[in-house]
């Protein structure tokens, strides 16, 4: 198997172990705030929902990346693009309907997790922000999948690796401690890394050219046949 075939494997993964790992992160500065317990507690509620309503726009990633892939494999350029276009309508549909649900319970879905009355103050003031993250999170999965299905793996792993560690954790702890804003400055640098990165993709899906995407994954389709008979051969 060549190195580029691995590496293109790979890197998937290891981007979606970068995105947990800010998260980590972000937990790990939040116990260093004052009233560590309830701020840690307070992050790993919103943390928690957050997750759960990314369990959509995760879908959205493999169906976005299948259909791309396909598309493109097929010749269908305009039928690739046409398809980003859609997902991204239905996941800005869903995930905004998920935004103001959470808005409008913001003082009541706490209490599903905690009956202390200051960790849910915390929760109901972080509220807000976590409804732009889902916001968010309704736009740069759909690209990521894009980016899977077009190739870019390698591009959008290293665009998520500045945008997280070298941009957002910097601005979030500067603006966590240095500002005093507390978790919800911690909350914000991390939205600017995710910020930074659904603009990088929307730059990237309106520059690229999909018809030389079309020759490209024919080209890669051409190279992996040809991997596959020199396999048999020494066999």
């Amino acid at each position: 198997m060549s190195t580029g075939i691995v590496i293109g494997t790979v890197i998937p993964v290891r981007r979606t172990d970068l995105e947990y790992w800010t998260l980590m992160v972000l937990l790990v500065f939040a116990g260093v705030l004052k009233n560590a317990e309830v701020k840690v507690d307070a992050a790993a509620i919103c943390l928690n929902v957050e997750g759960w309503i990314f369990m959509v726009p995760l879908g959205y990633i493999a169906a976005v990346s299948v259909r791309v892939s396909n598309e493109l494999g097929a010749g269908n350029a305009a039928a690739a693009k046409f398809s980003v276009w859609v997902t991204v309508s239905i996941a800005l549909v869903t995930q905004t309907a998920f935004a103001i649900l959470i808005l409008i319970t913001r003082y009541d879905f706490p209490k599903l997790f905690t009956d202390d009355e200051i960790v849910m103050k915390e929760v109901s003031a972080l509220a807000v922000y976590l409804c732009i993250s889902i916001l968010l999170c309704a736009i740069l999965p759909v690209l990521s999948g894009m980016a899977i299905g077009a190739g870019w793996q390698a591009a959008v792993a290293y665009v998520n690796s500045v945008s997280y560690y070298l941009i957002g954790l910097p601005i979030g702890i500067f603006m966590g401690f240095k500002l005093d804003w507390g978790l919800e400055g911690l909350w914000i640098g991390m939205q600017i890394g995710m910020g930074i990165q659904t603009i990088v993709l929307i730059i990237m899906f309106c520059r690229a050219n999909w018809d030389k995407e079309v020759q490209l994954s024919n080209d890669r389709v051409s190279e992996g046949v040809g991997l596959g008979e020199e396999q048999k051969l020494i066999n």
